[in-house]
């Protein structure tokens, strides 16, 4: 079985797990072990998940929970130089996102549906939880898959 195959097959069963974000300056256990998957985070215990972009960060823990390296950056966008590139998407790929008209925001997911018009993405921090989620394809900057 593939890293991504893996990544996303572990992916799916944190459906089954409360990943919502805490309130105020607590953060939510789980969102803590992702944060401490990347570099550059100091002290990821006192972080504030309810402030802290995370869905990177998930993404790490999961190809690194499936036995691959990351990009071990918080950077969503950071996904667009990972693995390989895909040009038709497929069920369990990474999709990359830009998020507003920045150059720098965006969000990362695996794909769990795919039509014409939108993609269901499994990620997180989608409504401040991990969950399945609807985007329309027109801000859809990359995808990926690993290497093997």
């Amino acid at each position: 079985m593939k890293i991504i195959e893996k990544a996303y097959a572990n992916a799916l069963e944190d459906l089954k797990l409360d990943w919502k974000e805490l309130p105020g300056l607590k953060s939510n256990p789980l969102i803590i072990d992702c944060y401490k998957a990347v570099d550059g985070l100091d002290n990821p215990e006192m972080i504030d998940d309810s402030e802290t972009a995370w869905c990177s960060c998930w993404m790490n823990k999961k190809i690194q929970d499936a036995g691959g390296k990351g990009t071990r950056s918080a950077g969503a966008r950071s996904w667009l130089r990972w693995g390989k590139e895909v040009e038709e998407p497929h069920v369990g790929d990474i999709v990359i996102f830009k998020r507003g008209n920045s150059n720098w925001k965006a969000h990362v997911a695996f794909i769990n549906q795919v039509t014409p018009e939108y993609l269901v993405c499994l990620g997180a921090n989608q409504k401040n939880m991990v969950c399945l989620q609807k985007y329309e394809r027109k801000n859809i900057l990359g995808f990926r898959t690993s290497k093997e």
